[in-house]
């Protein structure tokens, strides 16, 4: 079974590997010269969306692993952009992905093949990027599935604000936005969003620096570097504080960095005294389904709204933690504290040089940044099968008209959790449905219980991220139930109320391997341990479970030997008393001949 591949970022990678695991042929057509997705891309490229230099991952490493490939135990707790990459390359390079990706071919159209009811083929036109002689070249080839990883992040959403073409000063997406070298330390910047890019972008502004102080840090750096051979450790320390402490003094005031939001929002820390992420698991997704009310008081006292939102311009998030506006950045409330951020209401307006908020405030700022979000958008896909105004996905993955199941959408969600795990169930499951085990309900069904997208989809596209996991997992056949651990009820007790890692997918049903439950039960250990600390964890581990070994064979040899005593002394027991009743017996008898020969 051949299977098109539209797109080599972290969807299209899980989505070859996944079609290798299973048999099927998989061809992978990528835009751009990398592979990697957001994480690879260059800023600057037409078309194509980045992520910004400073980013750090959201979530901890062992949660944002690939189920079937942990991430070296080297690896700090969150990872930023280049070792993110790195990682994705390795995970390439250990499946042998590489060979079926074809860079620079973009796929232009995805229509039906004219028996498309009977035998459910695609053909796909994909045009060679790079040419060969003068000419382009175009190709259509039939496949018998196609996979469509484009991704939610590709297309920026910009907001129709009244007056924006006048503004005279800078005027990018959070897409095109790389560091804070950017701006100037005197620029006065607006952030429009509040989301993660909005939060990040805004913390990371507050570092932007006067040409004076960045000629200033080339040149320390510079005469550092070229005397760094001649001083010792704590002379090079020294050095760069002078050099820091000077650049201070000669600095320039920086305004603060605004940032404008019409909804509340919930910011958490990466690390609540442990790392976000870990109380995720099997049992508080039953909790929030069985006891909402409970379950939503819990959360925001984890997220501590004891902060004072008005206090600091921001709206108040509404009172149902997951359905506002949520971010993840650690400096976002110091920054706020500190005057660094300074909220705003929502624009209405702008004009040259200043933007009017709701508020009736008028702002003068010299550059915009809109951390707005993206649209949703699938130009290659025929309108017939896609009409991007309004369509529905059965289960985020299929187009609800597709009678045959063969077009699968992979990451075309958000959710506030691991993406990377999401989409690499999404991307088994569409296999599954490929090769026939799991068969999708009836046109008419799905579209009945599929909610319609939307191009600025927002709420449309958010999956409840437990719930939505296990939901994939058990269509892929890889769902742990309690039937599969009842003789084993501690391995169960762990998947049940233990965080929910990748690994733990990896244990039952296709694709399962036998080293998932010992990454599974290690996980926590190498989120912040050292490789000496994990190496000298697992030798204890395996000691302690050796121990536990002959602990059961001594014990089991105890309990045998109990039973034996037991039943011997028993039976000594019961000869002992049957003696005694014989000598009785003869004693009785005695007596009675002793008295008749009295007589």
């Amino acid at each position: 079974m051949k299977v098109a591949i539209v797109g080599a970022g972290l969807a299209g990678l899980v989505s070859i590997k996944s079609c290798k695991e299973e048999g099927l042929e998989a061809t992978c057509f990528e835009l751009t010269p990398y592979i990697g997705g957001l994480w690879a891309a260059r800023r600057g490229d037409a078309g194509v969306s980045a992520v910004y230099d400073h980013l750090i991952t959201n979530f901890n490493k062992e949660m944002m692993s690939f189920s079937d490939y942990p991430m070296p135990a080297h690896y700090p707790t969150y990872l930023p952009k280049k070792m993110f990459h790195d990682y994705v390359m390795s995970y390439c390079e250990r499946f042998d992905l590489e060979k079926d990706i074809k860079l620079q071919h973009e796929v232009t159209n995805v229509q039906q093949s004219e028996d498309y009811s009977e035998s459910g083929c695609w053909d796909v036109t994909v045009t060679r990027l790079f040419p060969v002689g003068d000419e382009t070249v175009e190709e259509t080839m039939r496949f018998d599935a196609v996979m469509i990883c484009v991704g939610a992040y590709a297309y920026p959403h910009m907001p129709e604000i009244p007056g924006l073409q006048r503004f005279k000063g800078r005027v990018l997406h959070s897409q095109d936005y790389t560091n804070s070298s950017e701006f100037d330390a005197r620029e006065r910047v607006l952030v429009v969003g509040n989301s993660h890019s909005g939060c990040d972008i805004a913390t990371d502004l507050c570092h932007r620096l006067s040409k004076r102080e960045k000629v200033m840090d080339q040149v320390s750096n510079h005469m550092i570097a070229q005397i760094s051979d001649s001083l010792t450790e704590e002379e090079r320390t020294a050095a760069h504080f002078i050099a820091h402490s000077t650049k201070q003094v000669l600095g320039v005031e920086k305004p603060p960095v605004y940032m404008s939001s019409r909804s509340g929002v919930d910011i958490l820390k990466r690390n609540y005294g442990k790392p976000v992420g870990l109380s995720v698991s099997f049992a508080t997704d039953d909790l929030r389904l069985c006891f909402p009310s409970l379950f939503q008081r819990l959360l925001r006292w984890q997220v501590g709204s004891g902060f004072d939102f008005k206090k600091y311009g921001l709206n108040s998030p509404i009172t149902k933690p997951g359905r506002s506006p949520f971010a993840i950045n650690d400096d976002f409330y110091d920054y706020l504290m500190k005057g660094m951020v300074k909220a705003v209401p929502e624009v209405l307006e702008v004009s040259d040089n200043s933007v009017t908020l709701s508020g009736g405030e008028e702002l003068e700022v010299d550059g915009l940044i809109m951390a707005t979000g993206y649209d949703i958008h699938l130009p290659m896909v025929c309108t017939e099968v896609i009409n991007v105004d309004s369509f529905k996905l059965y289960k985020h993955i299929w187009p609800v008209n597709s009678q045959r199941g063969t077009l699968a959408v992979i990451g075309l969600f958000k959710a506030a959790g691991s993406s990377l795990m999401i989409m690499e169930l999404q991307a088994r499951c569409a296999v599954q449905v490929f090769k026939g085990g799991f068969k999708l309900p009836s046109c008419d069904v799905m579209e009945s219980t599929t909610k319609a997208y939307r191009p600025n989809a927002g709420d449309h596209v958010k999956v409840q991220f437990i719930s939505y996991v296990r939901d994939l997992a058990k269509c892929v056949g890889c769902l742990p139930t309690f039937g599969a651990y009842w003789t084993q009820p501690l391995k169960w007790f762990r998947v049940y109320f233990g965080s929910a890692f990748p690994y733990i997918f990896r244990l039952v049903g296709p694709g399962s391997c036998e080293e998932s439950w010992d990454r599974l039960v290690t996980a926590r250990s190498r989120i912040h341990a050292s490789p000496e600390e994990i190496r000298i964890a697992e030798a204890r581990r395996k000691k302690r479970n050796d121990n536990i070994f002959v602990g059961l064979i001594l014990t089991a040899t105890a309990a045998l030997y109990i039973t034996l005593w037991g039943f011997s002394l028993y039976f000594t027991w019961k000869s002992l008393k049957f003696g005694w009743s014989c000598i009785r017996s003869l004693f009785d008898s005695l007596k009675t001949l002793y008295a008749s020969f009295s007589k």
